[in-house]
C-alpha cells in the first residue's frame, strides 16, 4: 500500500528540485494556474512575472522554457540568478543543464557602489552575458560579422578578469586604446573604477565607463540577429533587510534591473520577426520595499505596465478543482504510480481523503490552512513525511494532527523569510514574540494594550498599523467578524486590512500552533479580562422580535454583546403586551439556558 512517506514531494525551491529530482518529475508534477497568461511572455509585452514568496515563480520560468522549447526546439535560453554574497564563500557558475545556460550575479559586501545609477553597470552585465552565450553556441544568435566584431571589441575594453558567472567586482579595469602620435603605435592604459569610492559617479574612468557603455548601445542596435530565439531569465531577485547600506543598494540594483531591462527589450521588441526577451520574476514584497527604502524612480508603472502576475486565489472554484489541491493529487498519484498503481483522481480522493477533517471538507480544510500557494504543498507532505504520519496511507485526521505542529512551525518560519525584506531580524523576533501567547482574535486596541504594557520598547505603537499592515499583506493576519463569520485575507484577493469598525484582525489557522493560540485560550482571556454576566445583573435590554409567548432581544455586557429572552407569565401578561420592538427595557438576568439568557422586567 502506497504510504505517504512514497509521495513525491519535491522541494520549496524549484531549483533544487530539478537539480536533485531532475527535470523529468519536476515537470510530470507541475500545474500551472489557468489564469496565468503565458502567451504574454511567449508572444506579447509580458516581461515581470510577479508574485508572493512560494507562489512558484522559479518554476513558471523554467515551465516557459520548455513551452518556449516545445513550440521551436531550437530555442536557446540563459538563466541568470541575482544572489548577493553576504558571506565568504565563493560562488561557483552551475553545471549547464541540457542547452540552458545559468550563471549567478554574484555581489560582495566589499562592492559599495555607492552611486545611485545602476542601469549602465548591468547593461554592462547583459553585454557580457549574451557575448558569452553567443560564443558558446557558436555564434547561433547574433551573426559574426562586422558589426559583432566591433562590439565585441569595445565590451573587451572593460577588463572582466578570469571570473565566473556575472560578479560586481570591487574594482573595475578600463583599457582604452590611445594611439601614440611620435611612435604611430597603439597603446591601452588602464583605467580603474574602485567601486568602493563614495565619489565614483564623480569620477573620471566612471565617465570613461559610461562613455563605452553607450557607444556600446548603439553598436548593439546594428547587430544581425539569426532565427533562433533568444531568452534570458533572471530569478532570486531578493533583498534582505539586514545592513542597510547593503539592503538599499541591492534594492537600488534590482530596481535598476528591472529598469534595464525593460530598455533591453524595447531594443528587442523593434525586431519583431525574431523572438528575443529578458524575462524577470520579482517578488511582490521587494517592490513593496523598494518603494519604501529607496527612490522608486517611476518603477510601479514599468512594472505594471509589462507585468504577468502568478496568483492561486480561486475564490470560486470548487474545492478539488482548485489547483493548489490538484497539486497535491497530481503528486499521491505520481508516487501510486511508481508503485505500479494507476488510479483515477476520483480513486485518489477517494482513497487518500476522509470525508471531514475537522468541521470542514477535507479540501477546504487544506485551502483554510494554506495561503494558495505551491509551496504550501510541498511543506505539507514534508511536515507529514517528518513525522510518525509517514507511515499513514492517507491524510486522515490523525495525519493532520500528528503533522499539525511541524507544519505550523514550518510556515512560521516562511513568513518570516518574508518579513526579512521589510524588517531587521530583532524588529521580527519582537514581532513574534509579541504576538505568541496572545489571541488568535483581537481588536488593534487590544493589541495597544499588549503592547504597551509587555513590549514598549520593543514595537513603536505609531508603527503598529503599519506592522499590521504589512502582516496582512504576507498573510500572516486577516480581518474578521465573529458575528457574521466573515473573513477577508489578502491571499484570497481583499486588499488591504481593515482596523476600525466592527472588524477584528484574526491570525492564520496555519500558524496558531506555533504561536501557541486558539479559540478556547480566547474565550478564557476575555473572561479573564471582561468577566460574564451573572444571576441577578441588572442590564438594559433591546427587543429584537415580539413572540407570542415570549419576546427575543439581546443586551451588552463589558463590551460584550448576548442575547436573551423574556418569557410570557401570568403576572407578566399585562406588562407583556406593551413592548414594542426596537425598544430598551431594564431587566434582571434569571439564568443562562444554553446560549441564551433568561430574563424578567423590573
Amino acid at each position: 500500500m502506497t504510504k505517504i512517506k512514497d509521495i513525491y514531494a519535491g522541494k520549496p525551491d524549484a531549483k533544487d528540485e530539478i537539480e536533485t529530482e531532475g527535470m523529468d518529475p519536476f515537470f510530470e508534477n507541475y500545474v500551472v494556474p489557468s489564469n496565468f497568461n503565458i502567451n504574454a511572455i511567449t508572444d506579447g509585452s509580458g516581461a515581470f512575472v510577479t508574485g508572493y514568496k512560494g507562489t512558484g515563480k522559479t518554476a513558471i520560468l523554467f515551465y516557459i522554457e520548455k513551452y518556449l522549447r516545445k513550440k521551436d526546439d531550437s530555442t536557446l535560453s540563459s538563466f541568470i540568478f541575482f544572489k548577493g554574497d553576504y558571506s565568504d564563500s565563493k560562488k561557483q557558475e552551475m553545471e549547464i543543464l541540457a542547452k540552458r545556460l545559468t550563471s549567478i550575479i554574484s555581489i560582495g559586501n566589499d562592492v559599495v557602489l555607492s552611486g545611485t545609477d545602476f542601469e549602465y553597470i548591468w547593461r554592462w552585465l547583459f553585454y557580457s552575458r549574451i557575448i558569452k552565450d553567443n560564443q558558446d553556441y557558436n555564434y547561433g544568435i547574433f551573426e559574426n560579422n562586422d558589426s559583432w566584431i566591433q562590439f565585441e571589441k569595445k565590451m573587451k575594453q572593460i577588463d572582466i578578469g578570469k571570473r565566473k558567472g556575472l560578479s560586481i567586482p570591487p574594482k573595475l579595469s578600463l583599457s582604452l586604446p590611445i594611439s601614440d602620435t611620435l611612435t604611430q603605435a597603439t597603446i591601452s592604459p588602464t583605467f580603474e573604477i574602485d567601486f568602493k569610492d563614495s565619489k565614483m559617479e564623480e569620477s573620471a574612468s566612471y565617465r570613461t565607463f559610461i562613455q563605452i557603455i553607450d557607444d556600446a548601445d548603439e553598436l548593439f542596435k546594428n547587430l544581425k540577429r539569426t532565427d533562433i530565439p533568444y531568452f534570458i531569465f533572471v530569478d532570486e531577485l531578493e533583498a534582505y533587510f539586514g545592513d542597510e547600506t547593503v539592503f538599499k543598494r541591492d534594492l537600488r540594483l534590482i530596481r535598476d534591473l528591472i529598469f534595464t531591462a525593460k530598455k533591453m527589450n524595447m531594443v528587442f521588441a523593434q525586431n519583431k520577426k525574431v523572438k528575443t526577451k529578458i524575462v524577470c520574476s520579482v517578488r511582490t514584497e521587494i517592490i513593496n520595499a523598494i518603494n519604501r527604502f529607496v527612490i522608486t524612480k517611476e518603477l510601479n508603472k514599468v512594472i505594471s505596465g509589462f507585468e504577468v502576475p502568478l496568483i492561486w486565489d480561486y475564490t470560486n472554484t470548487n474545492s478539488y478543482n482548485h489547483p493548489i489541491i490538484k497539486i497535491l493529487t497530481s503528486r499521491i498519484s505520481y508516487g501510486e504510480k511508481k508503485l505500479g498503481n494507476s488510479l483515477s483522481e476520483q480513486e485518489i480522493i477517494k482513497k487518500w481523503f476522509p470525508e471531514k477533517i475537522g468541521s470542514s471538507d477535507a479540501a477546504t480544510y487544506i485551502l483554510n490552512n494554506c495561503w494558495c500557494k505551491p509551496r504550501d504543498i510541498v511543506r505539507l507532505i514534508t511536515s507529514a513525511q517528518n513525522c510518525l504520519a509517514a507511515d499513514n496511507s492517507s491524510f486522515s485526521q490523525k495525519t493532520i494532527d500528528m503533522s499539525k505542529k511541524h507544519y505550523s512551525q514550518d510556515s512560521l518560519t516562511e513568513l518570516k523569510e518574508e518579513l526579512r525584506a521589510l524588517y531587521s531580524p530583532e524588529e521580527i523576533n519582537s514581532i513574534i514574540t509579541c504576538l505568541t501567547g496572545f489571541k488568535r482574535v483581537f481588536s488593534i486596541d487590544e493589541l495597544h494594550q499588549r503592547v504597551d504594557k509587555y513590549y514598549p520598547h520593543i514595537i513603536a505603537k505609531k508603527n503598529l498599523s503599519d506592522i499590521l499592515s504589512d502582516l496582512y499583506r504576507i498573510g500572516f493576519v486577516g480581518n474578521h467578524i465573529p458575528e457574521t463569520r466573515f473573513y477577508r485575507w489578502q491571499h484570497k484577493g481583499d486588499d488591504g486590512i481593515i482596523l476600525d469598525g466592527a472588524w477584528k484582525i484574526i491570525i492564520h489557522s496555519a500558524l496558531t500552533s506555533a504561536l501557541s493560540v486558539n479559540s478556547r485560550q480566547d474565550k478564557i482571556l476575555s473572561a479573564k479580562n471582561n468577566p460574564e454576566p451573572e444571576s441577578g445583573t441588572v442590564v438594559n435590554f433591546n427587543i429584537n422580535s415580539i413572540w407570542s409567548d415570549f419576546v427575543l432581544g439581546e443586551f451588552k455586557y463589558r463590551g460584550n454583546n448576548y442575547k436573551a429572552k423574556i418569557i410570557k407569565s401570568p403576572d407578566l401578561e399585562k406588562n407583556f403586551n406593551s413592548l414594542l420592538a426596537g425598544e430598551h427595557y431594564k431587566v434582571k438576568l434569571i439564568n443562562c439556558d444554553s446560549t441564551i439568557w433568561i430574563a424578567e422586567l423590573i
